[in-house]
C-alpha cells in the first residue's frame, strides 16, 4: 500500500474510533470487525491506538506514580483491598499498627516501592483521610519487631511475614463487613 494511502486508512480509523466515541458503538462491536480487515486497515489501526495512547500520557510525568488499577480479568489486587479498607474511615476501624501495614502494603505493591520511609507511611495514612500517626516511629518499631518490615538504611520494606500478615488483616475486615451486611 502507498504512503498515501497508508496515511489516509490511519486518519480513517482514527476518525472512526473518535466517531465510536461519540456513537457510542460498543468494544464487542469493534473487535468484531477486526478480522475482516486487511493487513493496511489493521497496521492503521495499530498506529491509531499509539496516538490515543501517547495522548492520553502526554500530560503525565515520568515519575508519577503508578496508576492505580486493576486487572479486569484478575480483580482487585491486594493493595486495592488495603487501599479501600483504610480510606473507609467512617466505617471501619483501625489500630494504629493495623493502618501503618495497610499502608506499607500499598506502598509496596500498588506504587511498586522496594523501599519507603515511615514519612511515606505516614503520607498514603493522611490520604486516605486519617489523621497522621503522631508517634510513627513506635508503631514502625512494633511492626520491625514482629518482622513485619525490614529495615536496610533508612529504608523500610515489606516483608513476606508482613504481607501475609495484611492478607489475613484484609480477610478479617472483609468478613466482618460482609457480616455487618
Amino acid at each position: 500500500m502507498p504512503l498515501h494511502q497508508a496515511k489516509f486508512a490511519s486518519i480513517s480509523v482514527f476518525c472512526g474510533l473518535i466517531y465510536y466515541k461519540m456513537t457510542q458503538v460498543t468494544l464487542e462491536q469493534i473487535v468484531a470487525a477486526i478480522p475482516n480487515l486487511d493487513p493496511a486497515e489493521l497496521k492503521a489501526l495499530e498506529m491509531s491506538v499509539g496516538v490515543a495512547i501517547r495522548m492520553h500520557e502526554a500530560n503525565r510525568f515520568s515519575d508519577d506514580a503508578p496508576i492505580l488499577s486493576e486487572a479486569s480479568e484478575e480483580g482487585p489486587g491486594l493493595h486495592d483491598h488495603a487501599l479501600t479498607f483504610l480510606s473507609a474511615i467512617d466505617s471501619v476501624e483501625l489500630s494504629l499498627a493495623d493502618q501503618a501495614l495497610l499502608a506499607s502494603l500499598i506502598l509496596s505493591d500498588g506504587y511498586e516501592q522496594q523501599q519507603f520511609s515511615s514519612r511515606d507511611i505516614n503520607d498514603i495514612i493522611e490520604e486516605n483521610r486519617r489523621p497522621r500517626i503522631a508517634h510513627v516511629t513506635s508503631t514502625i518499631t512494633a511492626l520491625l519487631n514482629r518482622d513485619y518490615l525490614d529495615k536496610q538504611g533508612k529504608g523500610l520494606s515489606l516483608t513476606k511475614e508482613g504481607r501475609a500478615k495484611a492478607r489475613g488483616l484484609i480477610g478479617m475486615l472483609q468478613r466482618r463487613v460482609d457480616e455487618a451486611a
